[in-house]
């Protein structure tokens, strides 16, 4: 098992020139789930899969699925959801982003260094509200039809502090509250006086192992990062000398051409002056036959 998730850290950090289009590995699975690409193509999601931007992945009644992201991060989509990677980066910039939206269902998502170093650029969207966080493992719930519970959005927080927002206001989230953006009502977010039916009904069967994932990344996520930027600046540098090298190539054929004109000149010039010899020499030649000529008669 330690062997395992050394490997993730090491396919996570070591990904080639496209690693800024990956977003994470399937780190676990039970029960049934599928992820589909941008080109509308679908397979069945295995352990190891790597997930990518604009991939959804959506899990059956009783499907699970635990991601570990390139920077580091946890998502654990529960039974009956579909999610979507709508942007991702992460090369330990100021440009990294994991944006994503939950269109029904749940995730529990313990954030990267991402979350860690930019607020900002975490988001959690859903179809009545946005999350974004203050360095957090939160979880959010979107309900369609609630048997006891209204639909909308739901999340509560494991630790650290989320903002939910609507274009009605927003409110902030704190452990062991749960913040609500109703759906069909024109509302501003609220912090519910008790937790909704469904958190009690839930049957999760791979929850234990969340813990000891989220000790274990939490705990590299500056090596990660220093490690990302380090082979970023390598392919950065590997393409430079590629356009660079791809230049020279196209500026040698230029430069064989225009040594290659410059030397048909000079061939050609060399034959005039040649010519122009060859004929003087001959004018010289008929002027003297001349004189021969005159000195006779």
């Amino acid at each position: 098992m330690k062997n395992w998730i050394a490997c993730l850290v090491l396919l996570a950090v070591c990904a080639g020139a496209t690693a800024a289009e990956v977003y994470g590995t399937v780190d676990a699975l039970t029960g049934s789930a599928t992820v589909t690409g941008q080109d509308g193509s679908s397979t069945a999601v295995t352990t190891g899969l790597k997930i990518y931007e604009q991939d959804t992945v959506t899990t059956g009644h009783e499907g699970e699925v635990h991601i570990v992201t390139e920077d580091g991060g946890i998502i654990a989509l529960r039974p009956g959801t579909v999610f979507r990677v709508d942007e991702y980066k992460a090369e330990g910039g100021e440009n990294d982003r994991t944006f994503v939206s939950l269109l029904t269902g749940g995730l529990r998502s313990i954030t990267g260094w991402i979350g860690k170093h930019n607020n900002s650029a975490y988001r959690v969207t859903t179809p009545t509200a946005t999350v974004g966080v203050r360095g957090t493992d939160h979880e959010v719930t979107v309900i369609e039809k609630g048997d006891g519970d209204e639909p909308g959005t739901y999340d509560t927080v494991n630790e650290g502090a989320t903002v939910m927002k609507t274009p009605h206001g927003e409110v902030q989230g704190e452990p062991g509250k749960f913040v609500f953006a109703p759906k069909g009502r024109a509302a501003a977010p609220v912090v519910l006086v008790q937790h909704p039916r469904f958190w009690a009904a839930r049957r999760l069967r791979m929850e234990e192992r969340i813990q000891q994932r989220k000790e274990y990344f939490r705990a590299r996520h500056e090596q990660m990062r220093e490690e990302r930027i380090r082979h970023f600046q390598q392919v950065r540098t590997e393409r430079r000398q590629e356009r660079q090298a791809e230049g020279r190539n196209r500026q040698e054929p230029a430069m064989e051409k225009r040594n290659e004109s410059r030397g048909e000149r000079a061939q050609r010039l060399q034959q005039r002056r040649e010519e122009m010899r060859e004929r003087r020499r001959e004018k010289l030649q008929k002027e003297h036959k001349r004189h021969k000529e005159l000195e006779r008669e």
